[in-house]
């Protein structure tokens, strides 16, 4: 396999991040599913996904992913000791491939970034915030909720500039800007430098799913 996307624990992280990858268009037969459970590997294999029963942490189990190959890592453990674990051997085995990790606890997510994670969720303070916001501010969070739920209603995406918006105001696009990247530099909506768009900037924008 190559240019597929190894997902690292079939709980209910693991499979909250596939939903959202299938999803966002990518396909069955380019997920795979590690855990050391017999019985999540059997239901992720029925479902169509390429399943490999074993500790995701050991080299040699996420050798037989072609880890060197895959396009994206998701990192979905259910304890943060493994998860640093699991991003280790992955940064060891390919240096380059992005990694998303989650932790339960904030306090643990430098230490998954200093461990090679180039996206850290905390799911902890995260649901915390969530929690803090529905008392005061219930309509915010509907608003989260649809952001986050995909196929529906408004959706978050990633995308390049087209041809025809180069040149434009960010401002000035159908889909509600948020931030646009440039450089390797990222700039949120309402900073003046983003000035007029170019043809390599990457959007993160939300639009109505058609």
């Amino acid at each position: 396999m190559r240019q597929h996307v190894v997902v690292c624990g079939y709980g209910t992280k693991g499979r909250s991040a596939i939903r959202a990858l299938l999803a966002n268009g990518t396909e069955k037969e380019l997920i795979v599913v590690v855990d050391p459970s017999p019985t999540a590997i059997d239901e992720a294999n029925s479902l169509g996904f390429t399943g490999i029963v074993g500790d995701a942490g050991r080299a040699d189990v996420l050798r037989r992913t072609s880890i060197e190959k895959a396009r994206a890592v998701v990192v979905a453990a259910n304890r943060d000791d493994t998860a640093v674990l699991i991003t280790l051997t992955v940064r060891q085995l390919n240096p380059t491939v992005p990694i998303t990790a989650s932790v339960r606890e904030e306090e643990n997510a430098s230490l998954l970034r200093q461990s090679g994670a180039d996206s850290v969720i905390t799911s902890s303070s995260t649901s915390g915030r969530l929690l803090g916001l529905a008392t005061d501010s219930p309509r915010v969070v509907a608003v989260v909720e649809d952001l986050l739920t995909s196929g529906h209603g408004l959706d978050l995406a990633q995308r390049t500039v087209t041809s025809a918006e180069v040149g434009m105001g960010a401002r000035q696009l159908r889909d509600v800007v948020l931030s646009v990247t440039r450089g390797g530099r990222t700039l949120r909506f309402d900073d003046p430098k983003i000035g007029t768009l170019q043809s390599e900037d990457v959007l993160v924008v939300v639009r109505s799913h058609a």
